[in-house]
């Protein structure tokens, strides 16, 4: 198989997710080590691929054995979630909310491309929600939940907004992905330029550079982003790189449903690196608990991941 560096990188981390699922055959490995010494292109792909995934491992070790003395029991743990669902309702669950108004909206594990009234195409992420305002000489959506990619077209009348709260993200022409995750807004600009602008001032990001606003104006430092890694959840995978477990829980909830809730700050914080397929969540959540130091309780609507 041959093919550019993305659709590798693709390969390799289709192989990779296929031999650490449990389902593979002997021979995979075989297989896996020809196509890796198909070409030195090959080799840097599977090389790549499994420092990804090998850092899992790794990036947990060090917080476990910190960690290793805190228990908490499962009846402790179940009766907590049953009190979150009863307290939270539906709500809490991520199945009433203002998302039910939504001009667009996707359910839980899908994905889907709209062609908004100017023009820009937004591919939307699985339960995400966004309403249109194009109206008075504005263009633009205010996102609900989720994350969206626009691809935004050239208007001599305004430029594009994405507002979320009182944050505000400006685009004239160009490709960027936002996504609310934990009460955080982040904005990736794939191509062009965009401008965010909050409660605390107002921060130019170019092509290639990521930034963070919480919902009270706080920025987090522009920092270089590799695009490939981070447009991996529009081909099905999600690739961390030492970013946190909370952020990733945030992503499942969207492929699983329900709610994934991490016990302790502490947790939350941990930086995860791995590669993961989206399209089976538990798996990911029993890789997660076979390789770090924590235990995972399923119940329909709710995952919970504390300490081992």
């Amino acid at each position: 198989m041959t093919g550019t560096p993305s659709e590798l990188s693709d390969q390799a981390l289709d192989w990779i997710v296929r031999l650490h699922s449990g389902s593979a055959e002997p021979h995979d490995t075989q297989k896996w080590q020809t196509w890796r010494a198909t070409s030195p292109a090959h080799e840097a792909a599977a090389q790549e691929a499994e420092h990804l995934w090998n850092g899992l491992g790794t990036a947990g070790a060090s917080w476990g054995r910190k960690m290793r003395n805190r228990r908490m029991t499962r009846r402790a743990v179940l009766g907590g979630g049953a009190a979150m669902i009863v307290a939270g309702g539906m709500h809490g669950l991520g199945i009433l909310g203002a998302h039910l108004f939504a001009d667009y909206q996707t359910a839980t594990a899908e994905c889907q491309s709209f062609e908004l009234e100017d023009g820009t195409d937004a591919l939307l992420n699985a339960r995400t929600a966004l309403s249109g305002a194009f109206e008075n000489g504005k263009r633009g959506v205010s996102l609900m939940r989720g994350q969206a990619f626009f691809t935004i077209t050239q208007n001599n009348t305004a430029p594009f907004h994405v507002t979320e709260g009182k944050t505000t993200i400006t685009c004239a022409q160009g490709e960027i992905d936002v996504d609310l995750c934990n009460g955080r807004v982040g904005l990736i600009v794939h191509k062009g330029a965009a401008d965010v602008t909050g409660q605390t001032g107002t921060r130019h990001v170019a092509a290639g550079q990521r930034i963070q606003i919480t919902r009270e104006g706080r920025f987090s430092d522009i920092e270089t982003v590799d695009l490939t890694e981070a447009s991996a959840w529009r081909r099905g995978k999600l690739i961390f790189n030492r970013r946190p477990l909370g952020d990733l829980a945030v992503e499942l909830e969207r492929y699983r449903g329900g709610r994934i809730v991490v016990l302790e700050n502490e947790l939350a914080a941990m930086e995860i690196t791995g590669v993961f397929d989206l399209a089976d969540p538990d798996a990911i959540l029993d890789a997660l608990e076979a390789s770090l130091s924590v235990r995972i309780s399923k119940i329909p609507l709710l995952a919970i991941i504390r300490t081992s």
